[in-house]
């Protein structure tokens, strides 16, 4: 049976974590860091992260979760990669880092939160 709240929290998931790409070029463009680099390399800090950590153990145990919850440890420290190019002054770096690395790191996210929701509807 379909679980609303999870089906909601993925949801939710995908798009608060496709709005970093944005967050993260216009803060390059602007050369400015100040509330990127508090919270991109944190996985923890967001409201999925939080959710992730307070996840009972049997559904952490799940291979859907335990996928997503790796490559979301994995897209956060990528994102903290190019707000650290971004506190450099590194901006073309940290745009190369964006369509590159970061955008891979997003995509294989997506695509784990898809098959978690797609598992939890069945």
């Amino acid at each position: 049976m379909s679980d609303p709240h999870l089906n909601a929290q993925l949801s939710n998931a995908i798009g608060a974590h496709g709005a970093w790409k944005l967050r993260l070029r216009m803060a390059a463009m602007k050369g400015d860091s100040s509330e990127v680099m508090t919270r991109a390399g944190d996985c923890h800090a967001c409201d999925f992260g939080r959710w992730l950590d307070g996840l009972p153990a049997d559904l952490r145990a799940k291979p859907e979760a335990r996928e997503t919850i790796g490559l979301h440890e994995a897209f956060h420290k990528s994102a903290g990669r190019v707000a650290q190019m971004i506190a450099q002054g590194k901006k073309d770096a940290a745009l190369s880092m964006l369509d590159d690395e970061f955008s891979e790191a997003s995509s294989a996210l997506k695509t784990a939160v898809a098959k978690w929701k797609l598992a939890a509807s069945c």
